[in-house]
């Protein structure tokens, strides 16, 4: 390390500098305020030594401006002076001094004071440098999220989006939303429907949504059969994913008849909202997507009939499990009843935003634990 003693008189520059040498620093010396400047900003030293009274102005005008020389870097300024009145002590920490050793002084003390400025002069650089990386993965994952946004936000694109006849709601968590909500019709006048929850929230879980996405709209394309989608997903998933994550879903094909078929594997309960106001549930009776081997899996599919001014209407868990500010969850029976009273207003994207807007009153200013999704398909033959 690298010490300025700052000091007019020969005596104590050459104590400072033998104390400083033997303690294994390099030492330059300043006898002037301008001296001093020229050295500081030339050599960067790391401690200074500062005397109170100077050739050419003052010990604490000094210090001043050396402190303002350095936005970014700590450089303890440690007072050697035989002033030492409350004033003058005033004074000099006042300008910013770090330190204030009276004189004359002895070599132990010096050096004593001196090795602990060293070692806090050690941690804060320490400090700094641990500060610079973590600004560096903090960029560095900014701009991964934003990419990853990017890619998400592209693949989504496909799918279709709010109509009389559709309405979605995905609510993030975090910065990344780990459930997935799809739609598209088929070729056939078929429409298909994903909704899925993966393990957790955030990044991590939303990873899933890249292969899912290009599996759901491959099958679209070719008017695959469900239970073939089913068998098709859980296999890509059991491969890809850690042996921790899996999907939870819905995969439901609604046919231009009505006739609604549907796979359901670790989700809650879905509901079909009659026009006479009657509720008909969907369950899910099957292993989550990515959990069983294909020797194991069921791609078993039920059917329901979804008739005029019918709705459908499933929610990811992140609503059942919503708590308000007295930590009360909304839960199946209060969701079940808001699903009655909301969708019986004929415009679907009414009814939903009606919806929406209950559940955000419920919740009110609690936090939002776990992601939400809400999908709404209503038949119109």
């Amino acid at each position: 390390m690298k010490l300025l003693c700052v000091d007019s008189e020969p005596i104590y520059q050459e104590i400072i500098s033998l104390c400083a040498e033997n303690d294994g620093m390099q030492v330059k010396i300043a006898a002037s305020f301008d001296d001093a400047i020229f050295l500081y900003e030339e050599w960067r030293p790391d401690i200074v030594t500062l005397e109170v009274v100077l050739q050419g102005g003052s010990g604490p005008e000094l210090a001043k401006r050396l402190k303002a020389l350095e936005a970014e870097r700590f450089v303890p300024i440690v007072f050697l002076t035989s002033h030492i009145s409350d004033f003058v002590m005033n004074q000099c920490f006042k300008a910013g001094a770090d330190d204030f050793i009276p004189k004359p002084f002895n070599e132990m003390l010096f050096r004593t004071r001196i090795s602990t400025h060293k070692r806090q002069i050690q941690l804060i650089q320490e400090m700094y440098r641990k500060n610079r990386e973590l600004t560096y993965y903090q960029t560095m994952i900014e701009q991964e999220h934003k990419m990853a946004h990017q890619v998400l936000d592209h693949i989504m694109t496909r799918s279709e989006h709010q109509s009389q006849n559709l309405a979605m709601t995905r609510l993030s968590a975090t910065n990344f939303n780990g459930d997935l909500a799809l739609a598209s019709t088929r070729s056939d006048g078929s429409r298909m429907i994903f909704v899925g929850d993966f393990t957790g929230h955030g990044l991590s879980a939303s990873i899933g949504a890249l292969p899912v996405t290009q599996a759901f709209f491959d099958a679209i394309d070719s008017n695959m059969p469900l239970p073939d989608f089913a068998i098709q997903i859980n296999k890509m998933l059991l491969t890809i994913l850690p042996d921790y994550m899996f999907c939870a879903a819905y995969i439901v094909l609604i046919e231009p008849t009505g006739k609604l078929q549907y796979w359901g594997g670790g989700m809650p309960n879905a509901y079909i909202r009659r026009a006479d106001k009657s509720i008909v549930h969907i369950t899910s009776t099957h292993m989550s997507l990515g959990i069983l081997s294909a020797a194991e899996f069921e791609s078993t599919v039920s059917t329901r009939y979804i008739y005029d001014r019918d709705t459908l209407v499933i929610a990811s868990d992140g609503i059942l499990e919503l708590k308000n500010t007295e930590q009360v969850m909304l839960g199946a029976s209060a969701l079940e009843s808001l699903i009655v009273s909301c969708y019986d207003d004929h415009d679907l994207l009414r009814a939903h935003y009606e919806m929406e807007a209950h559940l955000s009153r419920f919740q009110g200013e609690s936090e939002q634990l776990d992601d939400i999704t809400l999908v709404a398909v209503r038949n119109t033959i």
